[in-house]
């Protein structure tokens, strides 16, 4: 089980989100969603994107553009409307990639399988797989946005239907002063690469880190594809699991638990994380990006907006730990 962590630059709302519809409901089938107004300069900015998926056809397509804030950005607030039924967006900073790209809309396939960096040290500013989503940070905490930052988003969409469907996400990303900013964001995404789920079965694969520095834990979410019927969060004090601090059932639409009273998390604890598959193909089914794959991972975010934070893996269902190299895709601040 290789695991993969990811940084987070302003606010990992990677797979964050609590939905007011039933996106599972009529997967494929959703309709563009009405515009969000974007935030005036003095507000925020707003980030967004449309493609269009033919009948039956599934689509991931990447659009690279530069951010329009000038100066730092102190992000406090995050609003985004996305088509119902979207299959994953996120948005991922470019720069510390090491990936230069021109403007423009590419095959996100394609660039995955030139720039290995991408998935190696890409870093997720945001990601959301529902409809309608709002992420609202504590008191005095914002996550710093640098300037004209090169991003890519992307949508990943599945159209089952026997009519063209146009798909469309916003994303408003709102500011508070710089100069009323207390503390700093910091997250990642830890997750195993190495799923291998058996045919006509029940399945569960479990990860075990421990946190490299103390943390104050805020947001805790978790990503599967459709095979995934659960995923079960613990504490885990460096020796053995404890009390379940997450739950999620709807692999569609996750939950985005946040922790009013902060969970400390010392140094040298951290997370069990258990995904529960049931495949009934007659396949095996393994890791990947497209719909047809699957993914077991959580995302965290956390106070102090420590960069050298981890999550190191020291256990796993089978046996296969992370190599060390830690951070290789994640959010970096951006609610």
């Amino acid at each position: 089980m290789r695991m993969r962590l990811a940084p987070v630059l302003v606010l990992p709302l990677a797979l964050l989100g609590c939905s007011d519809d039933d996106p599972a409901a009529d997967p494929g089938g959703g309709n563009p969603p009405e515009a969000l107004e974007a935030p005036t300069p003095e507000e925020g900015l707003q980030i967004s994107m449309r493609a269009t998926a033919m009948p039956g056809e599934e689509i991931w397509k990447c659009q690279v553009s530069e951010l329009p804030n000038r100066s730092v950005a102190s992000v406090h607030r995050v609003v985004s409307r996305q088509t119902a039924g979207i299959h994953h967006m996120d948005i991922m900073v470019l720069t510390l990639a090491g990936v230069s790209l021109e403007p423009g809309v590419y095959d996100c396939d394609g660039l995955y399988r030139e720039h290995t960096a991408l998935m190696e040290s890409g870093v997720i500013l945001f990601a959301s797989q529902n409809a309608d989503q709002t992420v609202q940070l504590p008191e005095g905490v914002a996550a710093n946005l640098p300037a004209r930052l090169l991003v890519m988003q992307e949508i990943h969409y599945v159209n089952t239907t026997s009519e063209p469907r146009d798909v469309a996400s916003y994303v408003n990303a709102y500011t508070m002063p710089t100069s009323e900013v207390r503390e700093q964001i910091w997250g990642f995404a830890i997750r195993d690469t190495h799923l291998n789920i058996p045919a006509a079965t029940e399945h569960h694969e479990w990860t075990r880190c421990v946190m490299s520095e103390d943390v104050d834990l805020l947001f805790l979410a978790s990503h599967t594809h459709e095979l995934g019927a659960n995923v079960t969060v613990r504490s885990f004090d460096g020796q053995q699991p404890g009390e379940v601090i997450y739950s999620n059932d709807d692999w569609h639409a996750p939950v985005l638990k946040q922790f009013e009273t902060p969970l400390h998390v010392p140094a040298g604890s951290g997370f069990e994380f258990d995904c529960h598959f049931i495949n009934p193909r007659r396949e095996e089914v393994r890791w990947g990006f497209a719909a047809q794959e699957e993914m077991c991972q959580i995302a965290i975010v956390f106070t102090p907006g420590s960069f050298s934070a981890r999550c190191d893996v020291v256990d796993s269902s089978d046996g296969v730990l992370d190599d060390g190299d830690g951070m290789d895709e994640t959010t970096p601040p951006m609610p």
